[in-house]
């Protein structure tokens, strides 16, 4: 996997593709968990938070800039070395915490580590067991009353709903996509496995949080975009996770 999404990073860099701005949903809903809980700006910057799969480092960026000690990991070398070159060139590297090359089954923390766990279409591409492990080590690390929000692949996606008939699952929601018009390790469609969560799905992998609350999101691409994916029309649904530990 880790020589999979390095290839993939490679093929984002050459192409100028992977995200320069941070998640919108992550943004929101972070914001959202901020402003119900700290008054105090000062307190804000007590706070430390974890990315599972930082990438770039586009999230942890802004969390920086709200003054939140930023950490993340990555299983691409590529991504974390991309990661440090835009927290340099932000002036931003003294802000930053740990950032270490790690599976998300496997985080190299001590139990209640942080504030705050992030997540963005990192869990959706593992397989069933690997996925709840993952789960498994985001409440580990989150402090009790820190808050996971996770962004994830909904079933009512249009990759699967067109496709859940014709493609074998291999565990319940799970596809392996394989594009023959996609030959890169950009696009959903060529990314191989891909787990469309159902939000029933999150009280068991989330177990030992006090609130879990999965919100869902859709949104039409245009058609210009749409067609540049092999489809007539396109609506991307994914879940904006929100939990309490």
């Amino acid at each position: 996997m880790e020589e999979w999404w390095d290839e993939s990073f490679k093929e984002q860099i050459d192409q100028n593709a992977y995200n320069t701005a941070p998640v919108e949903a992550l943004v929101r809903f972070t914001s959202h968990f901020l402003r119900a809980r700290y008054e105090n700006p000062e307190q804000i910057k007590q706070l430390k938070f974890l990315e599972i799969g930082c990438g770039a480092g586009a999230n942890l960026i802004w969390l920086a800039e709200k003054g939140i000690q930023p950490n993340g990991i990555d299983i691409s070398q590529k991504a974390l070395g991309l990661c440090k070159y835009h927290f340099q060139k932000n002036q931003l590297e003294h802000r930053l915490g740990d950032l270490k090359h790690c599976s998300a089954t496997s985080l190299p923390f001590e139990k209640d580590s942080f504030d705050g766990v992030l997540e963005s279409c990192v869990f959706q591409h593992l397989n069933e067991i690997d996925r709840k492990k993952a789960f498994q080590e985001t409440v580990r690390v989150l402090k009790p009353g820190g808050v996971f929000i996770g962004h994830m692949l909904s079933q009512n996606h249009t990759t699967y709903q067109l496709n859940k008939g014709s493609i074998k699952e291999t565990d319940p929601g799970t596809l392996v996509l394989k594009s023959e018009e996609a030959k890169n390790k950009i696009n959903l469609e060529s990314i191989g496995l891909s787990h469309f969560f159902s939000k029933d799905e999150y009280t068991g992998l989330l177990d030992g949080c006090s609130l879990i609350d999965p919100c869902e999101t859709t949104y039409e691409l245009p058609l210009e975009e749409a067609a540049r994916r092999g489809y007539k029309n396109y609506c991307q649904a994914m879940w904006i996770v929100y939990a309490i530990k």
